[in-house]
């Protein structure tokens, strides 16, 4: 009984991320087609994000959550240093976007364990609005940290903040949607299986 719970949980977990993160990436390449894999792309947000959202989301759903630390500190070295050219800046950033969108995802879910939001489409709003507020707090943290940004104007620094925004609104609409299919799916597996 204890080895069928515990594939269930690996089960449910593998669900979460792989539903988070191909909605996600998918909801980018409708708005942006394969603009999402060029990393010196805005756009490539929703790839990272996805990836990022998709390990917290999953490791929400762990027994034990330090697994989910460890999971979310591995894609932190694998894009950090495998997947981008490693320098200060870029460890920096990939720090504060990786705690950024973990942080987003966990207060997604504390409102929906607290009963806050209730129904799907409520759901899937509060992770846009949760996750553009995370977006822009990122922008203004890494803003403190470039040169390039602290010497631009202000209407130019502002106007990044607020199209950061706008995509964190909608990475965090495929972030909402593929939480609400990996739960939708877990359940009919569950029922399925109580059935059999």
């Amino acid at each position: 009984m204890e080895a069928e719970a515990g594939k269930d949980a690996v089960r449910d977990t593998v669900i979460r991320m792989i539903a988070v993160v191909v909605i996600t990436g998918a909801s980018g390449v409708l708005y942006f087609r394969d603009n999402v894999l060029n990393l010196r792309m805005i756009a490539s947000q929703f790839l990272t994000s996805g990836v990022t959202a998709g390990i917290a989301y999953a490791a929400l759903g762990l027994p034990r959550r330090r697994d989910g630390f460890v999971a979310l500190l591995i894609w932190y070295v694998v894009w950090t240093f495998f997947v981008e050219r490693p320098g200060w800046h870029i460890g920096v950033m990939n720090l504060v976007y990786v705690v950024g969108i973990a942080a987003a995802v966990y207060v997604y879910a504390l409102f929906i364990r607290k009963g806050i939001v209730r129904g799907a489409l409520q759901r899937v709003a509060a992770a846009g609005v949760v996750t553009a507020l995370a977006n822009a707090v990122i922008t203004v943290i890494l803003g403190l940290t470039s040169r390039v940004a602290l010497f631009a104007s202000a209407g130019f620094f502002a106007s990044t903040v607020f199209r950061n925004l706008q995509y964190g609104t909608l990475v965090g609409i495929g972030i909402g949607v593929g939480a609400e299919l990996a739960e939708l799916l877990i359940r009919r597996l569950n029922r399925s299986a109580g059935t059999a």
